[in-house]
């Protein structure tokens, strides 16, 4: 939920030192090192019948749109003849430069990745999606009479930071309702996330912006309740996508295909057996077993699904036009559907 301003430009231009300090930051082991050659990776990959590396997740320790990654790797990962293990980066612009600099393959925002490849890392590509919904829910108190777009006139909605998909969601909601943001609501910068919730607390805003499974916990106990979710005002936004480097997708399509099958044994897990699923989920990341399933299952079922369109990707970058981090929606060969249309 960091200012993505710049990030993508950024990105593009990582120095041999960034590349090896981004691949010991992950752990030193890749599905493509950037010391390796891929003549090498592939025929190490082929000797042993096995994808190796590790998946460079956004959100892993944190978010419910990780989730399938989480139970990916507890319950399919071995089915699928991988050793991959998943690594946690606190963001989407952090997890593109982990994928640029060594892993190769992994799961970021779609905006963060759409920025990327505007900003110069044409290497790129998103080969699925995973949680085709927006997280994004408006919390208030208990006693909030805010229950759609138009209950928000003269109200305060309090987001972390700007610049980011959160901020466009509450404009979004402001504009849904009829109103203009800045004018007739106020959409209010708190400070970092962990201050939205503590903001409508304390008053200083009516509505704050959170996603599960920090939302969860509120509503599991009655602290706090949702009044209006981001995935009702976008139907079909894509929030997270499998992202790969184009060198990946050359040498291991092989792999990155049973990693992609594997995922999607998750996200059916998910849609089939909520319980079941939570029953993985929550214990990793600490969860009661009800915030857990209650963060799971507050997610549109036709969001887990390993497909993305298009549509999906240019809705995001639709989003960082409206926001002014990038001048254009073009998005032409950043999306490849090849190894979808082989699951």
């Amino acid at each position: 939920m960091a200012n993505l301003r710049g990030d993508a430009l950024r990105i593009s231009r990582l120095s041999r030192r960034e590349v090896l300090r981004v691949g010991a930051a992950i752990g030193g082991v890749a599905l493509l090192s950037a010391c390796t050659s891929s003549n090498d990776a592939s025929t190490k990959s082929a000797e042993s019948g096995k994808l190796g590396g590790q998946a460079a997740i956004s959100g892993l320790d944190s978010i419910v749109s990780a989730a399938p990654y989480v139970i990916a790797a507890h319950e399919f990962y071995a089915q699928h003849q991988l050793s991959i293990s998943n690594v946690h980066l606190a963001g989407g612009t952090e997890t593109i430069r982990a994928i640029r600099g060594g892993s190769g393959f992994g799961s970021a925002a779609t905006i963060s990745t759409v920025l990327a490849y505007q900003g110069g890392a044409k290497d790129l590509r998103i080969i699925g999606g995973g949680f085709n919904a927006a997280s994004v829910v408006f919390v208030g108190r208990p006693d909030t009479t805010i229950t759609s777009p138009k209950d928000l006139k003269g109200k305060k909605i309090g987001i972390a930071g700007t610049g980011s998909p959160v901020e466009f969601f509450a404009n979004l909601a402001v504009t849904k309702g009829g109103f203009k943001p800045g004018v007739d609501v106020q959409v209010v910068s708190v400070g970092d996330y962990a201050s939205v919730w503590p903001s409508v607390e304390q008053g200083i805003v009516d509505l704050g912006a959170l996603v599960p499974p920090t939302s969860s916990k509120l509503v599991t106990t009655g602290a706090g309740k949702v009044a209006i979710t981001a995935a009702e005002l976008h139907p079909g936004w894509a929030d997270v996508c499998v992202c790969v480097t184009e060198k990946a997708l050359k040498t291991n399509s092989d792999g990155l295909l049973r990693w992609m099958e594997a995922v999607r044994s998750a996200l059916t897990l998910i849609t089939d057996d909520v319980q079941r699923a939570a029953s993985i989920w929550g214990p990793a990341l600490k969860l009661d077993a009800t915030v857990a399933q209650e963060a799971l299952g507050s997610v549109p079922k036709e969001a887990w699904k390993v497909e993305i369109n298009e549509e999906g990707v240019r809705s995001a970058a639709e989003a960082a036009m409206s926001l002014g981090l990038t001048k254009q929606a073009d998005v032409s060969g950043l999306l490849d559907t090849s190894l979808l249309e082989r699951l």
